[in-house]
């Protein structure tokens, strides 16, 4: 399936839909408390995630379907020669098709073309998947911060280009 999607920059017109794909992932994880939930549902607003994509058109990349159809984001920012990556995900009916390698492997391309030498991004301690998936793509564990943001438990990561 994930040969079918393209991931690329998002269109304007798909923020609303990126947007509420957003909510919806974010709403969905048990990873994170309900502080994280309400903070991080306003920072990726479809009108938040114009203001960022007019200041980088590359900090909001799209996996879409053949048909079109958003099933998939990646929201990251260019921070001194490094990219951060703030979130990525997929569509619940679309997951385990390799749709999130695909977004990921989209990010590596995009970051190499802003001159980037690194993508780095963080975990909830707790999410098997998500490391995992990190782990299968080259990423490299730096450290565990206990206690950090929003009172939870942490990994960052790095994965150099």
């Amino acid at each position: 399936m994930a040969r079918d999607i393209v991931v690329r920059k998002a269109k304007k017109t798909e923020l609303i839909k990126i947007g509420t794909l957003f909510s919806e992932t974010l709403q969905a994880l048990p990873y994170y408390n309900s502080l994280a939930k309400k903070c991080e549902s306003k920072k990726y607003t479809p009108r938040k995630l114009a203001e960022k994509q007019s200041q980088d058109p590359y900090s909001v990349l799209v996996a879409v379907s053949e048909s079109n159809e958003v099933v998939g984001f990646c929201f990251n920012h260019f921070d001194d020669y490094t990219i951060w990556l703030d979130w990525f995900g997929v569509k619940k009916s679309k997951r385990r098709h390799g749709i999130a390698a695909a977004i990921l492997n989209g990010l590596f391309e995009a970051s190499a073309k802003r001159g980037a030498h690194k993508v780095w991004c963080d975990t909830r301690s707790s999410n098997e998947p998500s490391k995992n998936l990190l782990r299968k793509m080259g990423f490299k564990e730096i450290v565990e911060i206990k206690n950090h943001w929003y009172n939870q438990d942490f990994i960052l990561w790095e994965r150099f280009l």
